[in-house]
C-alpha cells in the first residue's frame, strides 16, 4: 500500500527524528486526536524519542474511536425512522453498531448527501428546502 511501508521504515523514521531534532526552535506541544496515532505514537516509541523537544498531549479521540457502541445503535434506530434527520460525519458511517452500520441503515431510508464527495445530493437540497419552507411558515 502506497505509504504504509514507508510510515513503518526504522531507518526513515530516525532520519525523520533527527530532522525535527535539528529544526526544532524551541519544545513544541502537539495534541493527536486519533487513537490510532496515540496507538502508534506509543508503539512504535516516537513519543519516547522526541520527548525532549515534543510533548505530545494525547486528545479525546476521534468519534469512530470513542463512540460507544450503544450510540452507533441509537443512531442506525433513529435513522430507520423517517421522522427523524441523523447527520454524521463519513468515517462514522462505517463503524460497526451490534446490528449493522449506520451506513446500511441510511441506504435503507433517504441518503441526502453524495457520500463520495461529501456534498448534499438532490434529496438533500430539497430537504433543506423544504426546512426553510416550513422556518418561513
Amino acid at each position: 500500500m502506497k505509504y504504509l511501508d514507508e510510515f513503518r521504515d526504522p531507518v526513515l523514521a530516525q532520519c525523520l527524528a533527527r530532522e525535527i531534532r535539528r529544526t526544532a526552535s524551541r519544545r513544541w506541544t502537539i495534541m493527536e486526536v486519533c487513537g490510532g496515532q496515540t496507538h502508534s505514537l506509543l508503539r512504535y516509541g516516537i513519543e519516547e524519542e522526541l520527548r525532549d523537544v515534543v510533548e505530545l498531549i494525547h486528545g479525546p479521540g476521534c468519534p469512530v474511536c470513542v463512540t460507544p457502541q450503544q450510540s452507533i445503535d441509537l443512531a442506525c434506530r433513529l435513522a430507520l425512522d423517517p421522522r427523524v434527520i441523523v447527520t454524521s460525519f463519513g468515517d462514522m458511517l462505517r463503524v460497526p453498531g451490534s446490528h449493522g452500520t449506520l451506513q446500511a441503515a441510511a441506504a435503507a431510508g433517504d441518503v441526502v448527501y453524495a457520500p463520495e464527495d461529501s456534498h448534499w445530493n438532490a434529496a438533500g437540497h430539497r430537504l433543506v428546502a423544504r426546512l426553510i419552507r416550513d422556518v418561513d411558515r
